[in-house]
């Protein structure tokens, strides 16, 4: 069974075009953050890409969040429009705000080790708007 959350085309089509006179705190120059960034480049937008976030060692039960940076280091603007997961136990908060050039936008993964043991491979994609593919994330845990 494949989770997916996403925004309507409406949704889309407003995150965009009211987005970038919107003021927020998840969106920071490149030089404020601090934490896992994951890079958006004009080769991922066009073609896609992955990257891995690594939760290290959980214990069976536990709900674990990362907070990481998306960066676009693109030419043109994206924002996150939804993401689909293999599983139930991952899952991605997101603001649909554009992410400008040069630009960096905040969003928490959470893992939820519950019913899970051993090591975990969880696929999560991240569709962007602009984007032909989605980005791929590998979320890896080790759940005792």
């Amino acid at each position: 069974m494949r989770w997916t959350r996403n925004l309507g085309l409406a949704g889309i089509a407003a995150a965009l075009i009211g987005g970038f006179t919107a003021c927020g705190n998840r969106t920071a120059p490149l030089t404020e953050h601090k934490g896992s960034i994951i890079a958006l480049t004009d080769s991922i937008l066009s073609a896609g890409g992955s990257d891995t976030v690594r939760f290290g060692r959980l214990h069976s039960g536990e709900i674990a969040v990362k907070q990481l940076w998306i960066e676009n280091r693109a030419a043109r603007p994206t924002a996150v429009v939804s993401y689909d997961t293999d599983c139930g136990c991952t899952s991605l908060e997101f603001d649909a705000q554009p992410i400008r050039s040069g630009q960096a936008q905040r969003v928490a993964l959470t893992f939820d080790s519950r019913g899970q043991h051993g090591w975990q491979l969880k696929i999560l994609d991240i569709t962007l708007a602009e984007a032909s593919r989605p980005l791929r994330l590998f979320v890896e845990a080790e759940v005792e």
